[in-house]
Order: structure tokens, then sequence, then C-alpha cells
């Protein structure tokens, strides 16, 4: 998106937005239009930097009143999108869709939206009018249906009752006497040149909207190659749509088939061999993937792996070759399946032990003597 407006934090009815950020340009000209009319609605861009992002969206799934799904072939696609549905009809939310452009949603898809309210097609500007109407009508519906006539009944009567004790209260404290003129008071004038400026409030900007500044050129390429991005700037929420993420040494990959890594350690892409010349160190921005699920660092100078620990969705991890030798700081990483760290400085693999997903672990020859978890929970796979 290029212009962004405050989203919504509160407590009153509010409408959550789910989009693919694929779709930034035509999703901000449909919420602009709503925001306008007074809408209250809240969108990804409202999460602080450095937050639990997963905990964040889902905090504010259960706090809305309604959610408008920007329907498209790239939200379809979108984990984050499909998640963010699932939840919602998890927590039987109303769901208002726009469609921005011809879609062949898939059985699971068609099984969350049977239930979805078409309210708007996207390719006229001025449609977003009736998605106003059809929103307002879904957001206080509930809120009113769920009072009783007699309710209603009671708290008309309690309020007549009010309004006359509070007249016959009156009536008998004399207050509805003529008041006596005011007397003319003398003010003070204040002193201009003693008075203290009023200090200017200065505008809070939210970090999210700056692009992501990578501290090398090859993890910029990779992020790139895996959004379909080779031009502008990168925002920190398009990170968020990334899953998976491949370099090796000196390359960026697409996918880890047919990469391996030779016993000289070489790395080998089909028939093709692979400098050992990566360039990754700083893995902060990596850190904001947070929805990755695969990850591939061979070959790379490697510093501090505390980052890592935010991808507390990662399954599959590939260190080897890479400049590896304490792995006490993967702690974080709860949903770990597979880890890769062949032909590394890894000696000792106890601080394994307290990840609960954990099932394999390939190491080599030349790493050998190594420690284990007494009770080792996963498998260790010895390659040459």
């Amino acid at each position: 998106m290029s212009v962004f407006f405050q989203p919504y934090e509160g407590r009153r009815p509010y409408v959550f937005i789910s989009y693919s950020h694929r779709d930034s340009d035509a999703v901000l000209r449909i919420i602009s239009e709503l925001n306008d009319r007074k809408l209250r609605l809240w969108y990804d861009e409202g999460i602080p930097a450095g937050s639990d992002w997963p905990k964040n969206i889902e905090l504010h799934m259960r706090g809305c009143a309604a959610v408008l799904f920007f329907l498209s072939n790239t939200a379809l696609a979108s984990p984050n999108c499909y998640s963010e549905i699932r939840t919602a009809v998890a927590l039987k939310k109303p769901i208002l869709l726009i469609p921005l452009e011809p879609t062949e949603p898939d059985n699971r898809w068609r099984e969350l939206l049977a239930r979805a309210e078409t309210v708007s097609d996207a390719e006229h500007p001025s449609e977003a009018i009736r998605a106003w109407r059809v929103l307002r009508r879904s957001f206080y519906r509930r809120w009113t249906d769920s009072f009783r006539a007699e309710w209603i009944g009671l708290f008309a009567a309690l309020l007549l009752f009010g309004a006359a004790s509070f007249g016959l209260f009156l009536l008998i404290s004399g207050r509805f006497d003529p008041p006596e003129p005011p007397q003319p008071t003398v003010t003070a004038t204040p002193d201009v040149s003693e008075a203290t400026p009023e200090p200017v409030p200065q505008p809070s900007i939210d970090p999210s909207l700056f692009p992501v500044s990578f501290p090398d050129s090859q993890q910029e390429d990779g992020v790139r190659l895996m959004l379909g991005k080779s031009e502008g700037d990168i925002l920190r929420p398009e990170l968020a749509d990334l899953t998976e993420l491949y370099f090796c040494g000196n390359q960026v990959m697409r996918s880890m088939d047919g990469v391996s890594l030779a016993a000289d350690g070489t790395i080998v892409s089909g028939t093709s061999k692979i400098l050992l010349s990566g360039k990754i160190s700083d893995l902060s921005v990596i850190g904001l993937s947070v929805y990755l699920r695969r990850l591939a660092l061979v070959g790379q100078p490697l510093g501090s792996l505390e980052p890592l620990n935010n991808l507390v969705l990662l399954e599959e991890l590939y260190l080897s070759g890479s400049t590896v030798g304490d792995l006490s700081a993967l702690n974080g990483l709860s949903s770990l399946r597979v880890l890769h760290i062949e032909h590394t400085d890894v000696r000792d693999l106890t601080p394994l032990g307290a990840l609960p997903s954990l099932r394999t672990v390939t190491v080599s020859a030349d790493m050998l003597p190594l420690e284990w978890p007494k009770d080792k929970p996963f498998t260790v796979i010895l390659v040459p």
C-alpha cells in the first residue's frame, strides 16, 4: 500500500480486514472510502514493531464484530489468509466478501466461505458505498437483536420514572426560581510575555511502514525471488507472506530439491557445484519472516542464531556447512521437526532435547564424537 490510515484500536465494534499484501493497492482504495465514512476498521498495519505477529492477529480477530475478506487468487494461495478465515469461521464471525478478480476456490475454501456474503464488486469504487451499508447492518444487528421487547419496555419505564423524580426534586428544592442577576466580575489579563507555550505534539510513526533494510544483497535477492517482486520497496508485512527461503553458498534457490553437501564440503545442485562463499551473517531480517516453515542457510558465515527464535512455525532448518558451533540459541523453535547440521563445528546436541517436535537430526562423520541428551527424543542420521 502507498497511503495508510490509522487502524482502529478500542472496545467498540470494528471490522477485521483480511487480504493478501500483493493486493494492497486495490484493497486500500476500498477500505479508505469505508474509513472516510466513519466505519471502524482494523488491518495488520496496526501491529506494533517487535510484537508477536500471530498472537496479535488472533487477538484482533476475537475482538472484531465482522470480517471483510478481499477475495483474489493470491489471497486463496496465502496461508495467512486461510488461517485468518478459518479462525473467523471457528469463532462464528460474520464473513463478508469483496471479489477483486474472478477466482476458483478449491474444496477447503468453498467449505470456509459457504456462509459468507458477497457485498460488492471491487472494480467499481462507488460500490464501496453498498459494502458500507451492508457492513453497518451486519455490525449492529447482533447487538440490537439481543434485546427483547420486555427489556426495552422496562428500560423506558425506568427512564421515565427517573425523569419524573428528578423534576419533582427540582421543584421542591426551588431550582425553578428565577436566578439572581449575575454580578460583574473583573478578570485579570494574563501577562502574555510570561505564558509558557504549549508543547507541539509530535506524530507517531509506525516502523512497519518503512522499507525493510537488508543487511546484505543475498538476503534481498532471496526474498524478492520468493515474493516474485523484482522492483520496489519491501515492507515488513510482506515478509510475513513468506513460508520458505533457501540460501546455498553464494546462490538463492527456489527449493532444496537436488541440493546436497558432499563429503569435502562442496555444495552440489544437480550436476553443478556451488561456491561456499555466502554473505549471510546477520539474521535479524530473516527473523521477521514469522510464518516461515522451511529455511536453508547452507555454507553461510552465520553470526548469532538468536533471531531464528521468532520463527515459531519453522519445521525444517538447514545449517549444513555454515559457521555454527552452539545450538542453545535455537531453544524457541517449538515446531522444528527436521534439522541438518552436517559439516559444522557442532559437537554437543544436548540443547536439542528442549525441542518437543524434533524428529531427525542429520550430522556428518567429521563431527564425531557427539554428545546428546540422555533421553534422546530424536533420530540421528550420520552421513559421510
